[in-house]
C-alpha cells in the first residue's frame, strides 16, 4: 500500500467523503477552503474528521505511539485504505493547554448513570413552551446537573456569545442578563469561542500567575474551556468547567466535556427554533406580539430595578388600506415586510422591533433612553420610512412606485405608566392623535390635565 504526506487542504479537497457531511458542515468547510488561513483549514479538517467519525464514515483505528506527537488513524468506510494524521501534541501557553479535539479519546467511558441525565436532555417538552420564560435558563440548569453527574464534583457554566438583542430569539429575563458572574479569564474564554475544535485545560490555576488571583477567588483549581458552535459554524459561546481539586481532567474527561460542548449547542439552537416559531412573525421577520409581551414584562422590570426609563413607540403605516384596495394583498404584504426591515435597521441593537397586529408595529426602547432620545429615535423612523421608495407589482402586472408613511406615537415608563398595558395605552392614546391629524408625524403622550 502506497503512502503519500499531504496538507490539510489536500486531505480537504482530495481524500475525505465531504459528500457524507450535512449541507451546513460541507458550507462551513468551503469557507474555510475559500478562506486560504492555515489555523482554520486545519480547524475544519479536524471538524470535518470529526463528524465524519460520528456518521461511521470513518472508523478510528489504533494507531502507533509516535514520540511528543499526536497519531491519528481512520479507515474510510468500505475502503482498505488507511488516512494518518500527524499533529504536534497538546500545546501549553502561559499555563493552559490546547487539545484538539480530534486528538482525545474518541469512545470515553462512562456508567450509565452518569448519562442517564444527559439523555433525558433530548426530551423536546424541555423547551416545549418558551413563553413560560424559563426554558433556556432550565436548559442550562439541566445541562450543569448532567456535567455533574458526568464529570464529578464540577461547575458547569454556559457563558453566551453575545447577549440576546433585537434580532435574536430570547427567553426570559434571566435568561437574557448576563451569568452571576463573567469567565474565568476573558483570554481563554475568547480561544474557545474562536476554536470550537479545541479544549482548553489549565491543571492548576492557583499555579498560574495571571489566574492565581481569580482562582483563589473563585476557589478553582482545575479550568476547562470549550467552544460552542451552531451547525453552520456560527459561535454560540464557551462551556466553562471548574473544580476546586487541582488536575481533575484527564484525557477521557476533556473527551466527555467535549460532548457536553456538543449537547449545549444542539439543546441551544432546538430552543432557538421552537423560540421562532412561537415569537417571530413569519411575514416580516420581525417578533410578534407573544414576544412583545415576554420582553415589555423584562424591560419594565429590569427599568424598575434600576431605576431608569424606557420608551414605547407605536407605528402605524398610514392608510395602508389604499395599498390593498389599489395594487392587491401581495403588494400590501411587500408594504409590511419594507416597512418592518426599516424600522428594525433604525434601533439600536438591544432595542425590540414587533408586529402588533395588521400594519402596527411597537418599538421597544431599551433602558436606559429619555425623552430626548425616544423623539430622536422615533423620528429617525419616521423619516427613513418617508424616505422609501416602494417598487411594487399591481393588479394590473403592472410595476408601480409608491410612498409610504407612518404615524408614531410614544409613551414613557415611569413617566407615563407603571405597568406594560399602561404604557401600550399611553402610546395608543399618542397614536390616535398623531393619526387624527396630518399623520406622518411623531406624537408624545400628554397626561391630561390636572393628572
Amino acid at each position: 500500500m502506497k503512502q503519500r504526506d499531504i496538507g490539510f487542504r489536500e486531505l480537504l479537497e482530495r481524500v475525505l467523503p465531504l459528500d457524507e457531511l450535512p449541507p451546513a458542515d460541507r458550507l462551513r468547510v468551503q469557507r474555510a477552503l475559500n478562506g486560504g488561513i492555515t489555523r482554520e483549514i486545519e480547524d475544519a479538517a479536524l471538524f470535518t474528521i470529526e463528524r465524519l467519525e460520528q456518521g461511521g464514515a470513518l472508523r478510528r483505528v489504533p494507531a502507533p505511539a509516535n514520540g511528543g506527537s499526536v497519531v491519528m488513524r481512520f479507515q474510510p468506510r468500505d475502503t482498505l485504505e488507511l488516512i494518518t494524521v500527524h499533529m504536534p501534541g497538546p500545546e501549553t501557553l502561559g499555563g493552559v493547554t490546547a487539545f484538539p479535539r480530534a486528538s482525545l479519546p474518541a469512545r470515553a467511558q462512562a456508567g450509565l448513570d452518569q448519562v442517564r441525565r444527559l439523555l433525558r436532555l433530548d426530551d423536546p417538552t424541555l423547551v416545549a413552551d418558551p413563553r413560560d420564560g424559563r426554558s433556556r435558563g432550565g436548559l442550562m440548569s439541566q445541562l450543569a446537573q448532567a456535567g455533574r453527574e458526568l464529570l464529578g464534583d464540577s461547575a458547569l457554566t454556559f457563558h453566551p456569545a453575545t447577549a440576546p438583542g433585537n434580532g435574536e430569539a430570547a427567553g426570559s429575563e434571566a435568561d437574557a442578563a448576563p451569568p452571576e458572574r463573567g469567565p474565568f479569564d476573558r483570554a481563554i474564554a475568547e480561544r474557545a469561542a474562536a476554536h470550537p475544535g479545541t479544549i482548553y485545560y489549565c491543571a492548576d490555576a492557583t499555579k498560574v500567575a495571571h489566574l492565581a488571583g481569580e482562582a483563589g477567588a473563585r476557589r478553582v483549581r482545575s479550568l476547562a474551556a470549550a467552544g460552542i458552535a451552531s451547525a453552520d459554524g456560527t459561535g454560540l459561546g464557551h462551556l466553562e468547567v471548574t473544580s476546586a481539586v487541582a488536575g481533575a481532567y484527564g484525557l477521557e474527561d476533556l473527551a466527555r466535556i467535549a460532548l457536553l460542548a456538543d449537547y449545549c449547542g444542539g439543546l441551544l439552537e432546538r430552543a432557538e427554533r421552537i423560540e421562532k416559531l412561537v415569537f417571530i412573525d413569519p411575514l416580516t421577520t420581525v417578533y410578534n406580539r407573544a414576544y412583545f409581551d415576554l420582553q415589555a414584562l423584562n424591560e419594565l422590570a429590569r427599568a424598575r430595578r434600576d431605576r431608569e426609563s424606557v420608551a414605547l413607540c407605536i407605528a402605524d403605516i398610514d392608510n395602508f388600506k389604499s395599498f390593498n384596495t389599489v395594487y392587491g394583498y401581495e403588494a400590501g404584504n411587500q408594504v409590511l415586510m419594507q416597512v418592518a426591515q426599516t424600522l428594525r435597521r433604525g434601533v439600536r441593537p438591544f432595542d425590540t422591533i414587533a408586529r402588533w397586529g395588521g400594519e402596527e408595529f411597537a418599538v421597544l426602547l431599551a433602558a436606559p433612553v429619555q425623552a430626548d432620545d425616544a423623539l430622536a429615535i422615533s423620528e429617525r423612523l419616521r423619516t427613513s420610512v418617508e424616505r422609501l421608495r416602494l417598487r411594487l407589482e399591481g393588479l394590473d402586472r403592472g410595476t408601480h412606485q409608491v410612498a409610504v408613511t407612518v404615524s408614531i406615537g410614544v409613551a414613557l415608563f415611569p413617566e407615563h405608566a407603571e405597568s406594560p398595558q399602561d404604557l401600550w395605552r399611553a402610546a395608543n392614546r399618542a397614536l390616535l392623535s398623531a393619526k387624527a391629524g396630518r399623520k406622518n408625524q411623531v406624537v408624545f403622550f400628554q397626561p391630561p390635565s390636572g393628572a
